[in-house]
């Protein structure tokens, strides 16, 4: 009966040990759950700031940009003036720097409109073929 006894103390203190390893287990686990836990407060918490922050961030850019505001600031800061007839010249008149005298430049720019509209030609001609 001795024998029974000891065996039966032996079992419970290996139960107890066993316990005791599971509540403190137990304990690990719940601590690491909770910081977890406020950690995703915290970030959840941060996220919403954010949102906030780009809302107001929005509304202040549609603010900033509405074409009202813009014109009236255009209006004050800048000085424009309508295009007056001789501010507009032709693509032929234009200054190139590698030619000196006007019949040089008219004739590079006629090359230069032939030239635009071969290869257009060239392209109706590829596109008509593809279909």
């Amino acid at each position: 009966m001795n024998n029974i006894k000891s065996a039966g103390l032996c079992v419970n203190v290996i139960l107890a040990i066993f316990v005791a390893f599971a509540m403190f287990g137990n304990f690990i686990i719940k601590n690491s759950v909770e910081s977890l836990e406020k950690e995703l407060k915290s970030i959840n918490e941060s996220i919403n700031n954010d949102v906030k922050s780009i809302h107001i961030l929005k509304a202040e850019w549609s603010h900033l940009n509405s074409p009202e505001r813009l014109r009236k600031l255009a209006a004050k800061h800048i000085e424009l003036e309508p295009a007056k007839a001789e501010q507009i010249i032709n693509y032929a008149s234009l200054p190139f720097e590698y030619e000196n005298n006007a019949d040089l430049r008219k004739a590079a720019a006629r090359r230069n409109i032939s030239n635009i509209a071969n290869e257009n030609r060239e392209l109706r001609r590829l596109a008509k073929a593809q279909r």
